[in-house]
């Protein structure tokens, strides 16, 4: 659904449901259904499996109806179609997802390429890799919505589908930017209930907070201290940008590292998902970068990927002596 006919949504549905009046509310979903457009309110989570490249999780729903006309009661509960089912296997128990934020794309964006970077260099047969695009929810008018809907919508779906494979992961990990950060957040809070024993990584890429939100929340995703210690380590690379305090924070439940003198020219609030793609590879692939070196270590430590279990059991249980709640690492050229 393209931005245009987003926002007429949102401004008929908002209006009609303004006053927050339930009656005013089921009305409106009688109108649409009698106008045909049961589509829009039983909008699924579609996974698309395949043989030969990564999982495609794609949100059909839109801020207007999942998150305003429905509310995150409602709509954050998804109709799940699985498709193809038979190319996941059952030995798989290891997870990795990357998550979008305001105004991207997954499947055919970043998230899409780093799911099939890593898809290209784990087991198939023991990790499974995947890109989530929540478009409906990330384009909107302003970044705050598009967070709210991560958080309240995007994330709870997002999980959904990842119980409705069947799978019994005993770890999962979990990328997102900018305000898919909120995603992956409420998504492991989801996961963290239904898996009490699998670890939990969750890498932020510029992480977006609200500036009247709580910092301090993204990420808490146990009630139990203990599982903190053993079975969830995070991580969050971010930028020194025109975006300023909202996406520079260091996060009190993460390993906050500083990659803006990296950037080979100019380190955007879209530079840490290129960097990271850059961890995987080896080398960056816009046109104006493909040609920089990659600079991804300090003090002898190498960041990104190589901080993943995806990437190897060494890295990944040194992770467990890195502080978090502290000012930033700042790597350098």
């Amino acid at each position: 659904m393209n931005l245009r006919i987003h926002i007429t949504l949102l401004l008929l549905v908002g209006g009609l449901c303004a006053a927050g009046d339930i009656d005013l509310r089921s009305e409106t979903v009688r109108l649409m259904e009698r106008a045909g457009m049961d589509k829009l309110l039983d909008a699924p989570l579609r996974i698309h499996c395949a043989a030969d490249k990564p999982i495609a999780i794609v949100d059909e729903g839109i801020f207007a109806i999942q998150h305003t006309l429905l509310t995150p009661g409602v709509g954050a509960e998804p109709n799940v179609v699985l498709e193809h089912p038979e190319y996941l296997s059952p030995t798989a128990d290891k997870l990795l997802v990357a998550v979008h934020g305001w105004l991207d794309k997954g499947q055919n964006g970043w998230p899409g390429l780093i799911a099939q970077a890593v898809f290209e260099r784990t087991d198939p047969n023991e990790w499974l890799c995947a890109s989530f695009e929540w478009r409906g929810g990330a384009v909107v008018v302003s970044s705050i919505m598009a967070a709210e809907y991560a958080r309240d919508v995007a994330g709870p779906r997002l999980a959904g589908g990842i119980f409705a494979m069947g799978q019994d992961f005993s770890h999962i990990h979990l990328i997102g930017h900018s305000a898919g950060s909120w995603a992956i957040h409420s998504a492991a809070r989801r996961l963290a209930e239904r898996y009490p024993n699998a670890t939990f990584h969750l890498t932020f890429l510029d992480a977006y907070v609200p500036s009247k939100w709580n910092p301090d929340e993204l990420g808490v995703i146990f009630l139990d201290a203990d599982r903190f210690k053993t079975h969830y380590w995070a991580e969050h690379y971010y930028t020194r940008d025109i975006t300023w305090k909202v996406t520079e924070q260091n996060l009190k439940n993460a390993h906050n590292v500083d990659i803006t003198a990296t950037a080979p020219l100019y380190g955007d609030h879209e530079f840490p998902h290129r960097w990271y793609l850059a961890t995987i590879t080896g080398a960056y692939h816009r046109w104006d970068e493909i040609k920089a070196s990659l600079v991804n270590t300090a003090d002898g430590l190498a960041y990104g990927y190589p901080r993943s279990r995806a990437a190897g059991r060494d890295g990944w249980e040194l992770n467990s002596t890195l502080p978090t709640d502290r000012p930033a690492v700042v790597i350098r050229k």
